[in-house]
């Protein structure tokens, strides 16, 4: 009984917040130009403030830990090479094949991982995942960037090689644009220089910060529409599938072979367990790559991570690896 309940006491609180996202939405209390709204305040602003707020305190001359970036770099790696490898062998349509690779690799990390740590093990769980947060928001986004211009260039039967030269180069300068990728360089810079922020300043940040998780999950419930899930289920429950099982099947027994326990094992298992990224909706429709066809996979592994995510606890738990 503890374990579920520890189990539950970790992941209910999201899922809580998520589902009043969901309700209010189909209540018609947010209408989609003010979901359109929050989102873009909350990537432009709070999101960044919050990595800056949680990564800024972290002593990465104490507390950084290369193992784990390395062990989770070449996990994102290779899951993105085996996905690329499998999708040009079974899925012909270019613009579904981007989004499943992306789906593969790329997971809902930085809504999930810091409140998860946080209701797991208090404040000794956020130092590890303040620690990895800023890398994993960069090596998504640049792997994103450069898998989407470049399946975009093969949509679009683009040979011409200076364009996709063009295209690549604006896009990468859109990366270091990118406002997660800014907060998490500042609080980074803040945190290697040991600049000593005022405390009314650093109160501010925090509180500002504090509002972009709950925020994050309720629009991220408000953007479920169970009714789009029937249309191409067959391909979006395979996506999922691959994204919340297969690749916790494989990387959760290596993480424990590897050596990882508590903290540090609850956040890389995390990384590779949470559900497909908001942003790759986001992006694939900025790009105009199969955007449905990611809001599918989106919706559909937001909604069966509430099972997936607690019976990956529960039995970490069990196995008293936390």
């Amino acid at each position: 009984m503890d374990i579920l309940e520890f189990s539950f006491n970790a992941v209910a609180p999201l899922f809580i917040v998520i589902f009043l996202g969901w309700f209010i939405a189909r209540r018609g209390l947010l209408q989609e130009k003010e979901i359109t709204f929050l989102n873009a305040l909350c990537f432009r602003y709070l999101l960044p403030i919050y990595i800056f707020s949680s990564v800024m305190t972290v002593d990465y001359s104490r507390e950084f830990n290369f193992r784990m970036f390395a062990v989770f770099f070449s996990g994102v790696s290779l899951i993105a090479l085996a996905s690329l490898c499998v999708a040009s062998l079974v899925i012909r349509d270019p613009a579904r094949r981007c989004i499943f690779i992306v789906n593969s690799y790329r997971s809902n990390n930085l809504i999930y991982a810091l409140p998860l740590a946080a209701n797991l093990f208090g404040d000794a769980g956020l130092k590890p995942a303040a620690m990895l947060v800023p890398f994993t928001i960069i090596i998504f986004n640049v792997y994103s960037v450069l898998i989407m211009v470049l399946y975009k260039n093969k949509i679009n039967s683009a040979d011409n090689h200076k364009k996709l030269s063009r295209e690549l180069s604006g896009t990468l300068f859109e990366v270091i644009k990118n406002p997660l990728i800014i907060g998490s360089a500042a609080g980074i810079l803040i945190a290697l220089t040991g600049l000593d922020i005022p405390f009314f300043l650093r109160k501010g940040i925090n509180s500002i910060g504090a509002a972009a998780s709950p925020l994050s999950l309720l629009l991220l419930g408000s953007q479920i529409d169970f009714s789009k899930l029937r249309q191409d289920i067959g391909a979006a429950a395979v996506s999922c599938i691959i994204r919340l099982v297969l690749c916790p099947l494989i990387t959760t027994p290596a993480l424990i072979l590897l050596g990882f326990r508590g903290p540090e094992l609850s956040t890389l298992a995390i990384a590779f367990a949470a559900p497909c990224a908001i942003a790759t909706f986001i992006m694939s429709r900025n790009y105009q790559i199969a955007a449905r066809f990611a809001a599918q996979t989106v919706y559909l592994s937001t909604v069966l991570s509430i099972f997936t995510i607690f019976c990956l606890i529960s039995i970490l738990r069990a196995l008293k690896y936390f």
